[in-house]
């Protein structure tokens, strides 16, 4: 059995005790838990809403990445505050303020693009405002993961929150593209933004033990960012990690970026169909999280250095090279297998090796790194795209990343963690 403290975390009690059935009884990590599933999946969607409309709007094959750019563009300049900023403020109530200010975007947008009246030009204006208000809440969303379980079950919380999240995010893509097929991009946008109030809702109900303590926060907001980049960026292994995931955000990013018009143009199939194999990618992600969430240890550190240092970009690589639509939903399965494994054990690691009163600044990094590398790679689709196809545009992004994650997570002493 487990018995709970006031704050809401779970203490195991007897070693045979079940890692998943403790956290689905931690009442507030349970009701965090879903509320971050809505908002997953509104980011993911995001992601693949606005290349999808920009595929109708225009045939010139840059816009697609130049909209992401603009989505992505603000985790680059408000990652580092809004880390600062959940550390010094209630995380729950800058998750539901956000929350609801990006649905309330997201449905006047989807009412606009109803309309027709839409342009490629005023849709990047719209991307790079919506990029602002969803890079608010992405540290706050990591960094209560602390907060609410005990450090015995961080691991498995990390995996359960980062598999479901990630399988949000792509899931919601089946759902979306069913619902763009149907009723029209525009209706999509509506129903993906009453998601965002949604998960607005459900989080009212969480309540969040603060984690501040004296000595981690300086007279203001900048000098907690500068405090917060020192910290992250002279730590190991904080700093690998946080490089990781630059690398891990760019090199994914291409792929977002450039699987619409491969889709369009050499499976020859419609919206739903490109969600579905971007899909594909989460239900593995969630099958191999799934597994790690119900496990009581793990070597972590040698699963970044197969599982990142190789397998993801070795991922993009191979499905790069399918011609066939259904091989390339195979591997995009086996993809997401590998990531689920990989994300795991980099944000156990990363959390983990975090001061608890650090925790929202180096979340900032993070989405620093995952969230700001969708402009670099947004920018590195649209320039190979003007020489090369999508598919070889993922090809030298895939055999990329294993040149520059392989040297630096496979040292022995990351893999010794």
């Amino acid at each position: 059995m487990s018995v709970s403290n006031r704050d809401g975390k779970v203490a195991p009690t007897h070693p045979r005790e079940r890692p998943l059935l403790e956290l689905w009884h931690n009442v507030n990590f349970r009701r965090y838990y879903i509320a971050q599933l809505f908002y997953s999946g509104c980011y993911g969607t995001m992601r693949f809403l606005f290349p999808w409309l920009i595929v109708t709007l225009t045939d010139w094959s840059s816009a697609e990445g130049l909209v992401l750019m603009a989505f992505g563009l603000p985790a680059l300049l408000v990652s580092l505050p809004a880390g600062a900023i959940s550390d010094r403020v209630d995380r729950r109530t800058l998750y539901v303020t956000w929350t609801a200010v990006s649905g309330a975007i997201i449905i006047s947008f989807g009412l606009w693009v109803s309309l027709g009246d839409v342009t490629p030009r005023w849709a990047a204006v719209v991307a790079l405002l919506l990029g602002c208000t969803m890079s608010w809440v992405a540290p706050t969303v990591n960094a209560v993961i602390p907060d609410l379980v005990g450090p015995a079950r961080l691991m498995n919380a990390a995996a359960l929150q980062n598999g479901g999240g990630q399988a949000a995010q792509f899931l919601s893509l089946v759902i979306v593209g069913v619902i763009v097929d149907r009723l029209g991009v525009g209706q999509a946008f509506v129903i993906v933004g009453c998601a965002s109030v949604v998960a607005g809702v459900l989080m009212l109900r969480v309540s969040i033990p603060s984690t501040r303590r004296a000595g981690s926060m300086s007279s203001g907001l900048w000098g907690d960012v500068k405090l917060g980049a020192r910290y992250g960026l002279a730590t190991e292994p904080i700093r690998s990690l946080l490089i990781a995931a630059l690398i891990l955000g760019s090199s994914f990013s291409v792929m977002q970026t450039t699987m619409p018009r491969v889709v369009d143009e050499v499976y020859r199939r419609e919206g739903g169909a490109a969600a579905l194999l971007v899909g594909t990618f989460g239900i593995g992600m969630l099958l191999s999280s799934s597994v790690v969430a119900g496990r009581s240890n793990m070597r972590h550190g040698r699963n970044i250095a197969i599982f990142i240092g190789v397998g993801l970009g070795l991922g993009q690589l191979i499905v790069s090279l399918m011609s066939n639509y259904w091989a390339a939903v195979a591997v995009m399965l086996a993809w997401g297998v590998n990531a689920g494994i990989a994300m795991a054990s980099h944000r156990t690691l990363l959390q983990g090796n975090t001061e608890p009163a650090m925790m929202g600044r180096v979340m900032g990094l993070m989405m620093l790194g995952f969230a700001g590398g969708l402009p670099i790679g947004a920018t590195m689709a649209a320039v190979l795209t003007r020489f090369v196809d999508g598919q070889t545009a993922m090809s030298i992004a895939g055999a990329g990343t294993i040149c520059l994650t392989l040297p630096l997570l496979g040292r022995r002493s990351i893999r010794n963690l």
